[in-house]
């Protein structure tokens, strides 16, 4: 009952930060115009990320103030202006890179002691200790996830539904255990939420009202790796590490599969495209509406799998196998969908050429 009432605050703030930035953000142009690669009609405030941040801290310094906290703190806030200033005007990758680092070692690796220590027995023996490593591997995980989630942000609801999933799966496992600070993951659950309500298309609205924009998809992306280290890393964990990938499993995919096709299409790796699997979805006929809800499907059945396979005692190195497996199969039948779609493109082009078509 305690946990829905900090959901149920948390979401209130969220609300409340929305409606008041909304017109601030008009007023100062911090807005996503139409245009380009951006399919939305109208020009929407770039406030979700702040009003989702405002929420969590405002609540997270009076319920919990500790040094744990102040780490979750000092990362977020790096990230969210990292993300306000790539929303004005697009940051280099070696200066968003660094302030990622930056975030991930100053917030969660030493003020936070959120570490990745240990990455189970995936080698079929021993569990592979990291000892120094720990920091290198910590920050290069958790900034790998960050950008992941926020490559993924490019259809309404996308990154903030799969964010909610995330949260709810480890909250329901972290229910009764000390593994995870409940209060923290409530107030972040109700929080997005109350972005979610003026993100998510509805009969009322046909558009969203608000985006994330960098500035939330990399804090959500800073918080979900949060809270996914911190579940299978300290004594009472409630999710080996190999879960913990799964969980994060098609966005993983989804980002690994285009930088390594942009970098065989002789591109930049981190250069912008359309061919995530939610354009795929959209492109092959769905609705935005049914998009986003077969795409959040499709990741939920990774984390079920993931979280089924540890509970009915799967060996580490099955998870690990498996895992690999399933992402060369993702990365073909991707290939298999995109050269079909590209062949009916080729043929419809022809036939419109052919005289008296």
């Amino acid at each position: 009952m305690i946990a829905l009432g900090l959901a149920l605050m948390a979401f209130c703030v969220s609300v409340a930060a929305v409606l008041v930035l909304r017109p601030v953000c008009f007023y100062f142009g911090h807005v996503d115009h139409p245009g380009g690669r951006k399919r939305h009609d109208l020009a929407t405030p770039l406030s979700g990320g702040l009003a989702i941040s405002l929420s969590i801290l405002a609540l997270g310094w009076g319920i919990v103030p500790t040094r744990h906290f102040s780490g979750f703190a000092v990362g977020l806030v790096v990230l969210l202006l990292l993300g306000g200033m790539d929303d004005r005007k697009h940051v280099p990758a070696s200066l968003r890179l660094a302030l990622q680092t930056i975030a991930v070692t100053v917030g969660m690796y030493w003020l936070g002691d959120v570490r990745l220590e240990d990455l189970g027995a995936i080698t079929g023996g021993d569990n592979v200790r990291l000892g120094g490593f720990s920091l290198l591997f910590t920050v290069f995980a958790a900034v790998g996830i960050i950008n992941a989630v926020n490559m993924i942000d490019g259809m309404d609801g996308l990154a903030g539904g799969f964010s909610a999933l995330l949260i709810s799966v480890i909250l329901a496992l972290a229910s009764g255990t000390a593994a995870v600070s409940i209060v923290m993951l409530c107030l972040t659950i109700g929080s997005i939420f109350g972005f979610l309500a003026f993100n998510l298309r509805t009969p009322w609205h046909r558009q969203a009202r608000i985006f994330l924009g960098d500035a939330g998809s990399l804090v959500l992306g800073y918080i979900l790796v949060w809270f996914a280290i911190e579940a299978s890393q300290e004594a009472t964990s409630i999710i080996r590490p190999i879960t913990a990938v799964w969980l994060f499993g098609l966005p993983l995919m989804d980002t690994c599969y285009l930088m390594g096709s942009r970098v065989l299409r002789g591109k930049s790796p981190l250069a912008a495209d359309r061919y995530h699997f939610h354009h795929l979805l959209q492109r092959s006929g769905f609705t935005p509406g049914w998009a986003l809800y077969i795409w959040l499907i499709v990741a939920g059945g990774f984390m079920a799998a993931g979280v089924c396979l540890q509970w009915l005692g799967a060996p580490d190195v099955v998870l690990c196998i498996g895992f690999v497996v399933t992402f060369a199969a993702y990365c073909l039948t991707m290939n298999i969908l995109w050269r079909r779609r590209s062949a009916r493109r080729s043929r419809l082009r022809r036939w419109l050429k052919t005289p008296g078509s």
